[in-house]
């Protein structure tokens, strides 16, 4: 699993943390049904975007 947290403001707007997660899916373009997570967090000062890519199962 690959793992990518981008730290924002805490004023960022929501379009923002979507460019960002629409950016990250877009670099995916080339590969072949990938499987991804991305969750959004905040404190007080910042919010937080964590984009994971999996790993993917052989069989």
């Amino acid at each position: 699993m690959i793992t990518f947290k981008k730290k924002f403001d805490f004023c960022a707007t929501d379009n923002e943390l979507g460019d960002y997660i629409t950016y990250m899916a877009d670099v995916m373009v080339g590969d072949i049904d990938p499987q991804v997570e991305f969750d959004v967090e905040s404190d007080e000062q910042h919010r937080y975007v964590t984009f994971k890519i999996l790993d993917k199962v052989l069989h």
